[in-house]
């Protein structure tokens, strides 16, 4: 679809349950303490990318993105909500509206072009792969010219595998 999307690389594809803007260092062992209790309530499970949306609205989109649903899915939302007390009591702004796990898969740059809503339609409800929830990543985010850099501050496991 040319120069008006950019693609998410591949090894940067991850669910975000919060974004935190600038975060103080000496905060970072605090957000990971609340990270790692959150993970360890929930168990490993699978998670199913399904169906292809855009936000904010199909006449302007910003964003492409893949639905996450499944027990992998309900775990990402059981810890976003789980976190945003304790982050709140740190001074990170409480988020207004429901948490709903999506993957983003490219950023809109351009006015995209009209096969982009034929995509959308055909693939609304289509499931592309499942894929494992086993750990919770607290990663640094570095805008860049050629895209963000990521860094992992903290990898925290689920608890243990669903049988």
């Amino acid at each position: 679809m040319g120069r008006a999307l950019k693609a998410v690389e591949p090894e940067n594809l991850h669910v975000t349950l919060k974004f935190f803007a600038a975060v103080e260092p000496n905060v970072i062992p605090e957000i990971q303490g609340i990270a790692a209790k959150a993970a360890a309530q929930q168990i490993c499970s699978q998670l199913a990318l399904t169906g292809l949306g855009v936000f904010p609205h199909a006449q302007r989109p910003n964003v492409i993105w893949a639905g996450v649903e499944g027990a992998g899915a309900e775990s990402l939302i059981a810890i976003a909500e789980e976190i945003e007390e304790p982050l709140e009591k740190l001074g990170f702004v409480r988020e207004d509206r429901p948490f709903t796990p999506h993957l983003t898969l490219a950023r809109v740059k351009a006015r995209p072009p009209e096969e982009l809503h034929e995509l959308l339609a055909r693939h609304a409800k289509t499931v592309f792969e499942t894929a494992p929830v086993e750990e919770l990543e607290l990663i640094r985010s570095e805008p860049g010219p050629e895209g963000s850099r990521y860094t992992v501050l903290g990898s925290f496991p689920l608890a243990a595998r669903a049988t």
